[in-house]
């Protein structure tokens, strides 16, 4: 595990951004070509059972499967379910390092992206900076991702950090970071498994949001 802090070293003025984040990269142990094949085949389930509504500012469009991302939560399924504890797991740890009360409770909503030759997820958060009502904590499995990088921007958007993506490499980083990979080169499918984690209070203030989307404990 390694955790990388991030900080604006170089203030010129009082007014300039002072930040300091984290982001965790592991590599985790799974059977990538089970879940390359399950994941392939569950993406036109899932495009046949639900319209595409909303890419997440990736830019994938209303054809891919990123754009149902709010119809379902890819934990639920018994194939993909062992996920669940790999992620409480390095959340927790990622938290523990960074002397950070860790909670009891925590939900997550999980989907997957799937990219061809050409395509590429263009520069996006999941929230932005300051809405600490949502997710706090968002992250990414690497699947079957080779020769391409995930790249996120300070929050000075003045530098780029890239990440190498790697089968079985799990990231984790501030929800509210702007990242991006680059165009996928090869003729095999580029598959990551994407999530977001949420404080359990955002549910008790706010229960409409449990409707627009499926999220569900992190618990194991």
């Amino acid at each position: 595990m390694k955790i990388i802090n991030f900080q604006n070293l170089n203030i010129q003025n009082p007014f300039n951004p002072n930040f300091s984040y984290h982001i965790l990269e592991n590599k985790t142990d799974f059977d990538n070509i089970f879940l390359t094949k399950f994941l392939l085949n569950k993406e036109e389930q899932i495009k046949n059972m639900y319209p595409g509504i909303n890419d997440g500012g990736t830019d994938l469009g209303e054809s891919s499967v990123t754009s149902r991302f709010i119809n379902y939560n890819l934990l639920e399924f018994p194939e993909t379910i062992f996920l669940k504890t790999i992620i409480r797991k390095n959340h927790d740890d990622f938290l523990k390092n960074l002397n950070i009360t860790i909670d009891k409770n925590y939900y997550v909503q999980c989907w997957f992206n799937v990219l061809r030759k050409g395509e590429k997820i263009t520069k996006h958060s999941h929230y932005p900076l300051g809405r600490a009502e949502e997710s706090f904590i968002s992250g990414h499995f690497c699947v079957n991702a080779l020769n391409t990088n995930t790249y996120y921007l300070d929050v000075g958007k003045t530098n780029e950090f890239p990440v190498k993506n790697e089968i079985g490499q799990l990231s984790l980083f501030p929800s509210y970071l702007v990242h991006w990979s680059d165009t996928h080169p090869s003729n095999e499918p580029r598959i990551t498994i994407a999530f977001d984690v949420y404080f359990k209070k955002r549910f008790i203030r706010n229960n409409d949001f449990i409707k627009r989307k499926i999220v569900i404990p992190l618990t194991v």
